[in-house]
């Protein structure tokens, strides 16, 4: 959960929640003295999971946060069973997987991971999201522990139809899952670097921002 001020010193707030929306789907509320009607409409389709105008007192400001949260687990829950996007599968209470309609044999650990990753397609999981997610719990050498299990999954998808390059990493961050039946945004006129093995970092950030400003126009 983020609490976000919408006047900060060195960038708007509406601006900050817009580019973090590129990358994450981590509940956001404002928490701002701008009151204006407009201001808080703005604030919501900018991606905000709330709007608070201060001065409020600290219950409300935790009843608005436990709501956020509630409906975030809820929504979670309904998903919780079948992910299937057209090419991978995934049978979240039974932890059973397929590619293209084929059964692919992953470690309990393995789905764990990528159940976080798909549940959340385009969204960067941070890397301590994956190891609660498959291990429940830090440990020395977490990070270490995720990139390993990412490289088993990488490896295993490599050999079906979805690709071991579905799973993206984000230098620094973690990783998100990009669907290969995902529609691919319109290519740049600008010539494109090649890029080698996973690293997809900044065409994802150049799609994402060519999208901003085709939104805009």
């Amino acid at each position: 959960m983020v609490l976000l001020d919408v006047m900060l010193p060195d960038i708007d707030g509406m601006e900050v929640l817009r580019r973090l929306r590129t990358v994450s789907d981590v509940p956001v509320i404002y928490l701002t003295a701008r009151s204006d009607p407009i201001d808080v409409i703005v604030g919501l389709e900018t991606g905000a999971d709330d709007y608070i105008v201060k001065p409020c007192q600290s219950r409300e400001i935790n009843a608005r946060i436990r709501r956020v949260l509630y409906r975030y687990r809820a929504a979670e829950r309904r998903d919780g069973d079948v992910y299937d996007d057209g090419l991978l599968r995934l049978d979240s209470p039974h932890q059973l997987a397929w590619a293209a309609g084929v059964p692919l044999p992953l470690s309990r650990t393995e789905f764990r991971v990528l159940d976080r990753l798909v549940r959340r397609t385009g969204a960067v999981q941070h890397f301590g999201t994956i190891l609660e997610a498959g291990w429940g719990a830090a440990s020395p050498g977490a990070r270490d522990r995720v990139k390993f299990t990412v490289s088993r999954l990488r490896g295993k998808l490599d050999a079906t139809p979805v690709g071991g390059g579905s799973i993206v990493s984000v230098r620094g961050m973690g990783y998100l899952y990009r669907s290969p039946t995902t529609p691919a945004l319109p290519p740049s006129p600008k010539p494109a670097a090649a890029s080698t093995g996973y690293g997809h970092t900044r065409a994802l950030h150049d799609g994402s921002r060519a999208q901003h400003r085709a939104e805009e126009r």
